[in-house]
């Protein structure tokens, strides 16, 4: 039997949002009753101003926020995951909150206060980085949950960026809402423009 959850918290970058995250979305919703997505800014540890409560972890993310990794801003990845989320998932929209925000490691205090007291961090069994992330929630004294994603179509934001820049089709890999607010078959840099 499949354990279940009042409340499962998952933040990324969704640059952009794909299919591979519809799938995993669909696995969460299958084990809690509510649902938090943080769609987290792209920010060093260099630029918060304060020392990170995870300094090990900041590192590591730090690498993944590089500029050629990023290419949309905050408020167009938050306003494709919700409106992607909401289109896929339609029978759960009132089960799934959207926020965005600074990246919950360097804005812990905040997220300790918004995000529900009974929530349990969703964190996918994946790779060192997925491992590093569980590592550091659990330091900040967070209950965690590791889920398997081997299952789940392998799709990750560098393949839907290298798919744009090559110009090839992307309906495989992106959510016709997610390639409507994308402009189609843009390539990342001309989104936007």
């Amino acid at each position: 039997m499949t354990e279940r959850f009042s409340h499962l918290v998952w933040e990324g970058r969704f640059q952009p949002i794909h299919r591979g995250h519809l799938a995993y979305i669909g696995e969460l919703l299958r084990r809690t009753g509510k649902l938090t997505v943080v769609v987290v800014a792209n920010e060093s540890s260099a630029e918060a101003g304060h020392p990170s409560p995870v300094p090990g972890f900041s590192r590591i993310v730090d690498g993944h926020h590089a500029g050629e990794r990023n290419p949309w801003s905050l408020w167009l990845r938050h306003r494709m995951v919700r409106a992607t989320v909401g289109a896929a998932f339609p029978e759960r929209v009132a089960d799934i909150e959207v926020l965005a925000g600074h990246r919950l490691d360097l804005d812990w205090p905040l997220y300790q206060q918004l995000l529900p007291p009974e929530r349990v961090f969703a964190v996918p069994s994946r790779d060192d980085f997925e491992d590093a992330k569980a590592e550091a929630w659990t330091t900040l004294g967070e209950r965690v949950v590791r889920l398997d994603v081997a299952h789940l179509p392998a799709v990750s934001g560098t393949l839907v960026r290298e798919l744009m820049a090559a110009g090839r089709p992307l309906d495989e890999v992106l959510h016709p809402v997610t390639l409507g607010l994308l402009g189609g078959t843009a390539g990342a840099g001309e989104v936007g423009a």
